[in-house]
């Protein structure tokens, strides 16, 4: 029996879609996720819990209905990307996206004995400017990526639609804020240094969602562990999942499989963490 963990197969498969297609009769499957998309369905399978809907406000202040998650413990788990995601858009504009939907929604939840925020995949780059005032219980965010508040424009800045000429006035923009600096801090736009003034604490996502769903646990009877995503390339050797997956599983003496959709640049050298390494395409 071999424990099926990939995280999403970016614009093709979500975590569990991914679990499924690489999965054979037997296996075991624990699909992951670091903050980004799937973060909840991912905690919901490995933890359990009931799913409830609440009305919040996407990127461009339209309402529509959200999942939260509700833990068996009284645990709040709310995933950025359902919120303020691209998914569902009809265009893109990091000038004048808002995260303050999310904002809204987090303050709902003060009451709640711990919050747990997917941090990831978002459409925004404004640091939670206008969000609401808001007091967090105990707060843990999983944040996809260590990236600086300040370098947040510059890396994240295109894929959410932002012209050259529009990275220095967003960089701008995130540093008047006086947010926090530091790893962690640039996840989401700048909500990682949001949250963290607001008393959360920053993880990183792919080391926080192994030990909550226990991961060497998982791992008990198993002959080896199968991870991967989309792209295999020097970034994966960053923290990234598959890599978190790998160190963890070879650390309990057992070979990992690596399964992704295409290599880039450096891709040899991530190579090497794994046992043995194949592409889908």
């Amino acid at each position: 029996m071999r424990l099926i963990a990939p995280t999403a197969f970016k614009g093709t498969l979500s975590p569990l879609e991914a679990a499924h297609y690489l999965a054979q009769p037997g296996d075991r499957l624990l699909p992951l996720s670091d903050g980004g998309d799937g973060f909840l369905e991912c905690l919901h399978l490995a933890l359990g819990g009931t799913f409830r809907e609440h009305m919040a406000a996407d990127p461009f202040g339209r309402l529509r209905p959200v999942s939260v998650l509700v833990l068996p413990d009284g645990t709040i788990v709310v995933e950025c990307a359902k919120v303020i995601g691209l998914a569902g858009l009809d265009h893109l504009d990091p000038l004048n996206a808002s995260s303050r939907g999310l904002g809204q929604l987090l303050a709902e939840f003060h009451q709640a004995p711990a919050l747990w925020v997917g941090l990831g995949g978002s459409a925004t780059v404004d640091g939670g400017r206008d969000w609401p005032d808001l007091a967090l219980p105990p707060t843990k965010v999983f944040c996809d990526v260590v990236t600086d508040l300040g370098d947040a424009a510059r890396v994240f800045g295109p894929q959410k639609g932002a012209r050259p000429e529009e990275i220095t006035l967003l960089t701008e923009r995130l540093l008047a804020l006086g947010l926090p600096r530091g790893p962690h801090t640039g996840a989401a736009g700048g909500l990682g240094g949001k949250l963290l003034a607001l008393g959360a604490s920053l993880l990183s996502g792919a080391e926080a969602i192994l030990d909550a769903v226990g991961f060497q646990d998982r791992c008990q009877g198993c002959t080896a562990v199968l991870t991967g995503e989309g792209r295999l390339d020097a970034s994966t050797l960053e923290g990234k999942l598959p890599a978190v997956v790998a160190h963890r599983a070879r650390a309990l003496g057992l070979p990992v499989l690596g399964r992704f959709g295409s290599r880039g640049e450096g891709w040899e050298a991530a190579a090497a963490l794994f046992n043995d390494v194949a592409f889908l395409t």
